[in-house]
Parts: C-alpha cells; structure tokens; sequence
C-alpha cells in the first residue's frame, strides 16, 4: 500500500483496477476504511474483496486491497 487511509478519506471513491466506481468511503475507523457498495458491483468483486454475497450498506476495506490514495478516490491494487 503507497499510503496509510486516514479519516480525511471519508467521502473519496473507490475504483477498482479497471478504472470503475465501485462504491464511496463512509468513513474510517483506527485505520479501516468502510465503504458503501454501487449497486452494480458484483459478487466476484465483493468476494475477492471479503464482502461476501449479502447486501450490506458498509463493508470493511482491507489495507492490502488498497493500492493508492490520491486527493479524490481511492484505488485498488491491480489484482482487484
């Protein structure tokens, strides 16, 4: 991971490796970002994520998955 996620991250997107929106940081708790879901997004993806197949509003971000954080979103490694 390039940075650390801070609570000034709330609010920023989440892109995954191919550029696509996949949900928005709600906030973040000692140092875990919690993210609401698009919609669209799909069960390989949440799976890969640890998100499992249920519809939850806020999901967990792990460190690991989280690639670079810029000034407006937040992106995942390639592998996601």
């Amino acid at each position: 991971m390039s940075d650390e996620i801070t609570a000034e991250d709330g609010g920023k997107r989440v892109i995954d490796s191919n550029g696509t929106e996949i949900g928005v940081v709600l906030d973040v708790e000692d140092g875990t970002a919690y993210v609401e879901p698009n919609d669209e997004i799909g069960g390989e993806l949440k799976t890969r994520l640890g998100w499992g197949p249920d519809t939850g509003s806020r999901y967990p971000l792990r460190n690991d998955a989280i690639g670079e954080i810029t000034d407006e979103e937040v992106r995942l490694r390639s592998e996601y």
